[in-house]
């Protein structure tokens, strides 16, 4: 199958070059492509970029990457959960519309970087499923029906795993954010109506970042909690207007893309380097769903497919 491979120098100035490899599929491609660019000694702005349009294999409504290299994609509207190889080879599928322990209504978030389990938010059928990294079921969990109020969790929107093994759950329905322990029980819930600053009003996206702080997209803001769900602070005291951000967090810190703009905050949630999406890849992206962070690499889901650069937190100059 043919295709166009367009390798061109965008910028050099002095000792600092960026280097962008684009490739373009004359027809959808039927198989992955990869890409990759060898990074000098003498260019510390030298970026790895990887992009592939028209990809159906590249789409998704969220990217999650592993600590292996291998990406898990999230397709809401398809109801499908896909698993790449880190040569973005595909691997793994399971799916459908609904409600079996292999089917989906409306996924909404994903949880899969470990390596060995893959958490899925089934939106609408009021639980959370596990499944092994060969997204083989494993089991479910739902406390919707449950006797005890403070239990209960619908329409759950995002879901991660902390480093201790808890799961931390986007309870919309009830605005807050559910803990469950290693034994599969309701530990607590936090950022409900009682947590004073720390009341959530649309929870949507949670990540876990440095000892085990919760930080959770709330419309335009971003709260942090400690594990045990006490409030802490609002990141960056609400500087992030407009259309709510995309986040993303880690053992390093929280990533913020807002407006074009990457934010970079330390593990005391202190802003160390905002850098223009446009430096990264030398041009203007389209909408980003998605971003993660793996292996010294930051990966960037687009309307139009899956970017591949160089994480910015590990060059020597941020800007």
């Amino acid at each position: 199958m043919p295709f166009l491979l367009l390798v061109s120098l965008l910028s050099i100035a002095n000792t600092d070059y960026s280097v962008y490899l684009e490739v373009v599929s004359m027809r959808n491609l039927m198989s992955p492509t990869y890409l990759f660019c060898l990074l000098f000694a003498s260019a510390p702005q030298l970026l790895l970029s990887q992009q592939v349009l028209g990809s159906d294999s590249i789409r998704g409504s969220q990217i999650e990457v592993d600590v292996h290299g291998n990406i898990t994609l999230l397709e809401t509207e398809r109801n499908t959960i896909r698993r790449l190889t880190r040569e973005l080879a595909p691997a793994d599928q399971v799916g459908g519309s609904g409600w079996r322990n292999d089917q989906f209504d409306r996924p909404s978030g994903v949880w899969a970087r470990n390596g060995i389990d893959v958490f899925v938010a089934d939106y609408g059928n009021h639980r959370i499923q596990r499944f092994d990294r060969s997204l083989n079921f494993v089991s479910s969990l739902s406390t919707r029906e449950s006797d005890n109020a403070a239990e209960r969790f619908g329409y759950p929107t995002d879901v991660a795993l902390s480093r201790l093994g808890d799961l931390y759950i986007c309870d919309s329905e009830n605005t807050r954010i559910v803990k469950v322990d290693r034994s599969n029980r309701v530990e607590r819930s936090f950022g409900g109506f009682d947590a004073g600053k720390g009341r959530l009003r649309n929870p949507r996206t949670l990540e876990i970042g440095p000892r085990d702080r919760v930080y959770v997209l709330d419309g335009t803001r971003i709260l942090v909690f400690d594990s045990f769900g006490n409030f802490m602070r609002q990141v960056a005291g609400g500087m992030f207007q407009g259309s709510p951000p995309v986040i993303f967090a880690d053992e390093k810190g929280l990533v913020v893309l807002s407006s074009d703009v990457l934010y970079c905050f330390d593990e005391e949630d202190r802003l160390q380097a905002s850098i223009a999406l446009e430096s990264l890849v030398a041009g203007r992206l389209e909408n980003v769903r998605s971003l993660a962070f793996s292996a010294k690499k930051c990966y960037l889901l687009t309307d139009s497919g899956l970017l591949i650069v160089v994480d910015p937190r590990t060059q020597e100059r941020l800007e």
